[in-house]
Formats: C-alpha cells, sequence, structure tokens
C-alpha cells in the first residue's frame, strides 16, 4: 500500500470507528508519502546550483534572487517540518501500548 492505490483502498477499507491498527497503516502510508517529498526536495537542493554570491545574498548585503529563497525555503522546511514529521509519523505508525507503558514508567522513575 506505498503508492496511490494503497491510499485510495485504504479511503475506501475506511471503517468508523478507525481501529488502532488501521490508523497506524493510513499514518505509515502518509508517513511514505511525506519521506517521497523530503527525498524529492533533497534532489532539487542538490541539483539547483546556488549563485555564486549566496552568502551576500543570506546576510542581506545584496538582494535574495530566485535559487536562494529555493535553497532557503527547501532547507526550512527539511528542518522544521518534513523530517520532524517523518520521525513523529513512523513511530506512531509502530509504536505499541507495551512501549507506551514503559516510556511512562520510565518518566515516573525519574521523576522520584
Amino acid at each position: 500500500m506505498t503508492d496511490g492505490v494503497g491510499i485510495h483502498r485504504v479511503q475506501t477499507l475506511r471503517m468508523e470507528p478507525w481501529t488502532v491498527a488501521f490508523a497506524q497503516v493510513a499514518i505509515a502510508i502518509a508517513m511514505r508519502s511525506i519521506k517521497s517529498a523530503v527525498d524529492l526536495l533533497e534532489r532539487v537542493h542538490a541539483g539547483l546550483p546556488a549563485p555564486p554570491d549566496l552568502a551576500d545574498r543570506q546576510e542581506g548585503r545584496r538582494p535574495c534572487d530566485q535559487a536562494t529563497d529555493i535553497l532557503a525555503t527547501i532547507e526550512r522546511v527539511l528542518k522544521d517540518d518534513l523530517r520532524p514529521a517523518v520521525e513523529a509519523l513512523q513511530r506512531s505508525a509502530a509504536i505499541t501500548d507495551a512501549e507506551l507503558e514503559q516510556e511512562y514508567q520510565q518518566r515516573r522513575s525519574h521523576e522520584v
């Protein structure tokens, strides 16, 4: 279920209410879609030539140009949004009640 057909299958098979297992499958599909976006943006970032005066443009000594803006946007979105989203979704797609209980017990033991 990693392609568009899988996503449509999830939508078609949706149950009310959703089970935890089914939600984890949907989350895993969403995570893989975001991971694909990460991969694409990394390729764009690696392939787009930076202007020779990038530092001057980043520091405001020269006006920003399209390449500088695109590179900065990709860096920011990857760092602040997409990579953390992939990590969080990957965790939730695989987490078990036993692991959550263990985390809870560890937090409680550190509080005492």
